[in-house]
């Protein structure tokens, strides 16, 4: 008798849970979410339909397309660059993902070269306003990327900070010629600096001021 009202009790608690959400955002398979509004998102909520809750007002979504068309014979993975999506919720909205989903390898390889996508309201089948953009590619081997960092790099992040001001003259000083760094303050970790020095140097005018950005950044 008792297991009889618990589980009814336990299942209106999930649902009104759901139901108290202002508004909620579904991701499909083969896009993961990556970030919300600048937040990762726990592994064990991504599942085949995802659905996210949402606040009433201004989002940004970071997802990424990771589709596996594997079989016994072949490892078959097709992935691309993380989408950005900025858009705004209202009051209860059901928001859904809309894309022609590749049903296979070729057709995955083709749609993740524009991945066209695009939010609609799942009640009335209209499209949301929304801005988007493929983060740009990273050179090199990653083990992990950190998207949030590389968005308020890039000046896009949801609730941008805002940035150190550096005058023109300082990086360009510190653009025109490769680093130097005195042996005496290499002490800490000789190797670990000279790597940094020869990918510092290798950086193109650009990179080399959006690190010196980062770096003043982190030692407020």
């Amino acid at each position: 008798m008792k297991l009889t009202v618990l589980v009814p009790a336990l299942a209106g608690l999930v649902w009104g849970n759901v139901a108290l959400a202002d508004a909620q955002i579904e991701i499909k398979n083969p896009y993961v979410v990556e970030l919300i509004d600048g937040q990762g998102v726990n592994a064990k909520l991504l599942e085949k339909s995802n659905t996210l809750p949402l606040k009433d007002g201004k989002h940004q979504v970071v997802i990424s397309f990771q589709g596996n068309y594997s079989n016994r014979n072949d490892n078959k993975m097709v992935t691309a660059e993380p989408l950005v999506i900025n858009f705004e919720s209202k009051d209860g909205q059901h928001i859904v993902l809309d894309y022609s989903k590749p049903r296979n390898q070729n057709e995955a390889v083709e749609f993740v070269k524009t991945q066209t996508v695009a939010l609609k309201d799942n009640s009335t089948g209209s499209t949301i306003k929304s801005d988007s953009f493929v983060m740009p590619k990273v050179e090199g081997f990653q083990m992990t990327r950190d998207y949030a960092q590389e968005l308020i790099t890039m000046g896009k992040a949801f609730n941008q900070p805002k940035q150190v001001t550096i005058s023109t003259a300082a990086v360009m000083a510190a653009n025109s010629a490769p680093v130097q760094i005195a042996p005496a303050k290499a002490q800490a970790n000789p190797q670990a600096l000279t790597e940094l020095q020869n990918w510092y140097n290798k950086a193109d005018a650009e990179t080399r001021k959006a690190f010196q950005i980062w770096i003043i950044q982190q030692q407020q």
